[in-house]
């Protein structure tokens, strides 16, 4: 049995629909799409996308900060570029797992939003923070994230896939 559920998890690569979370909440707002979102304590990191996102309509939003005081909105919602530009992804295979990213590109900063699972180290989730290339910080969901993190939504948003494989930090 427990082969079966570990199985099931695998295959939505750690996604959590909004209405099986419960509880959750995220940066989105009523009409947007929640892509990604947990706990990370006090505050908290969400990916979210307008209602008709894809690769040519739509906008897509790494948001952190408290609750109801955003610290960072990345990109501005009123940059004409496509998200392309600032937004690359990519998904990951481990042993017994798998997992998916996000990578959010501003100036020397990126930020990283991923889950993934594997075998012998079980779920990891969170937002990593880089600068010029460099790990500054790592913080990690403290609940389980909603995510809709993984190739096929990837692939429908037209994101260019990450070139600089992210590593999970923790994993060795």
């Amino acid at each position: 049995m427990k082969t079966v559920a570990c199985i099931i998890g695998l295959i939505g690569l750690v996604s959590v629909p909004a209405s099986a979370a419960g509880t959750a909440e995220s940066h989105c707002q009523k009409p947007e799409q929640i892509i990604f979102s947990c706990s990370l304590g006090k505050k908290m990191v969400s990916v979210c996308a307008s209602h008709d996102f894809s690769s040519s309509n739509g906008y897509l939003q790494y948001r952190f900060g408290e609750k109801g005081a955003l610290e960072l909105a990345f990109p501005p919602l009123t940059e004409s570029t496509r998200s392309s530009q600032y937004i690359q992804a990519r998904t990951l295979m481990f042993a017994g797992g798998g997992g998916a990213y996000l990578r959010f590109i501003k100036e020397q900063y990126n930020y990283i939003v991923y889950t993934a699972i594997g075998k012998g180290w079980g779920a990891k989730d969170g937002v990593a923070v880089e600068k010029n290339s460099q790990l500054i910080t790592n913080l990690e969901c403290q609940d389980i994230p909603i995510s809709k993190l993984n190739e096929e939504f990837f692939s429908r948003a037209g994101l260019s896939v990450d070139q600089d494989e992210f590593q999970i930090p923790g994993l060795d």
